[in-house]
């Protein structure tokens, strides 16, 4: 098992730790710098499959009307 540090509105892990202790450590680094986002980011555990970064779809760009 491992940890995360999740963003509860967009409900996604933004960081993986080994540990508890480092992910809360990381937690209370964030809301130190960013105290706006208290409450918006919590630590999880995470299954070990769910670990791994989904596979890049590409990116998508605007495309402007030309005149």
């Amino acid at each position: 098992m491992v940890w995360g540090l999740t963003d509860r509105f967009v409900n996604e892990v933004i960081a993986f730790y080994p540990s508890r202790t480092e992910a809360v450590r990381a937690l209370k680094k964030v809301i130190r710098d960013e105290p706006e986002w208290e409450g918006m980011l919590e630590v999880v555990t995470v299954p070990e499959r769910r670990r791994e970064p989904a596979p890049c779809r590409g990116t998508s760009r605007y495309r402007g009307r030309h005149a």
